[in-house]
């Protein structure tokens, strides 16, 4: 049982689901992908951005480019073949315009994360409850044969308790003699 999905021209297969959300899942992310194509075609020379170019990018704000472009129409000497004023004001716009999907991409996952948590909230606790209710019966002599089965539950219940880190020895303070 597979879907085809059409999106702007291209169609995408998902294949066989193999739980019930899967193909409900695959389909979404599908859509999603053909939503957000438009971020992966905007790589001009081809390679990633290092760290510290993105970091040029993120601090530089709309602001100072508007004042880059004022500067630019006030002063067409000096900006003449460094940038113009249109290619600024074309960021500028595609910056405000395109910031808002970003932000409700991001929106979408937080609500998308939340609601996962919640429905695992709700199981969660009840095997909380059956963990303790286990505890008990195994107690008994019926439940001699689950003890290793609520061992195994007890390991994945509980947590492994984070080591403290130990702190570097101090090194002696060197004497200095003249």
């Amino acid at each position: 049982m597979s879907a085809t999905i059409k999106t702007d021209g291209s169609e995408i297969t998902v294949e066989p689901a193999t739980n019930r959300y899967s193909l409900d899942a695959q389909t979404r992310i599908a859509l999603l992908r053909g939503i957000t194509d438009f971020l992966d075609s905007d790589e001009e020379d081809g390679r990633p951005l290092t760290p510290a170019e993105m970091r040029l990018a993120s601090l530089t704000t709309p602001a100072v480019l508007e004042k880059a472009a004022i500067f630019s129409d006030a002063a067409p000497t000096v900006a003449t073949g460094i940038v113009s004023p249109s290619q600024l004001r074309d960021t500028i716009s595609y910056e405000l315009a395109y910031d808002g999907v970003i932000d409700e991409l991001i929106a979408a996952a937080r609500r998308g994360r939340l609601k996962i948590l919640r429905r695992k909230l709700k199981v969660s606790r009840n095997v909380r409850v059956l963990y303790r209710m286990a505890k008990g019966y195994v107690t008994s002599d019926a439940g001699d044969s689950m003890r290793t089965h609520l061992e195994e539950m007890k390991r994945t219940l509980v947590r492994p308790r984070r080591k403290k880190v130990a702190a570097p020895p101090e090194e002696e303070a060197a004497i200095v003699r003249k």
